[in-house]
């Protein structure tokens, strides 16, 4: 388990994903509406959650990259990612709402914030769709390989 404890796998798993988001969406055919999907897609797209239990793999780096690369187009696969993580979200928060009753809490206060939150949740899955109408994950992808080397590097940095 040393693996896990140390940052440079993660940090090298982040440019490996940045590296296999980029290419799935370039070599992508771009064709397969969310409506075509079907069965076989749904059960890759949905298999290739597992390898998110690695350190550095994101859970909608690696389902967007399974379906860019099974020829989904852009906007369907956020779309089928997102409605993948509903049950996740819904688990989690269920699972740690059963906790909430012993923490005193200003109930008016926890609805706004809950309300701020999905209007705020709402507004960015709204705008990263429409980025994705028109541009690619190459952004998401640069991001990835630089937060892993900027993790490698700190790592290195403090071991001096």
């Amino acid at each position: 388990m040393e693996g896990f404890r140390n940052p440079v796998p993660i940090g090298a798993m982040l440019i490996i994903m940045g590296i296999i988001l980029f290419y799935a969406d370039k070599t992508s055919d771009e064709e397969i509406k969310i409506e075509d999907i079907g069965l076989k897609r749904s059960l890759v797209v949905g298999i290739s959650q597992i390898f998110a239990i690695i350190p550095g793999v994101s859970r909608s780096g690696i389902t967007m990259s399974a379906g860019r690369f099974l020829g989904i187009d852009r906007e369907a696969i956020a779309k089928f990612t997102f409605l993948l993580s509903t049950p996740i979200i819904i688990g989690d928060a269920l699972y740690h709402a059963t906790k909430i009753g012993t923490v005193a809490i200003d109930k008016i206060s926890f609805i706004v914030a809950v309300l701020t939150a999905a209007v705020v949740g709402f507004l960015s899955i709204k705008f990263l769709l429409n980025y994705l109408k028109t541009k690619g994950f190459g952004i998401f992808a640069i991001y990835r390989f630089a937060l892993g080397v900027f993790v490698i590097a700190t790592y290195y940095y403090r071991m001096k």
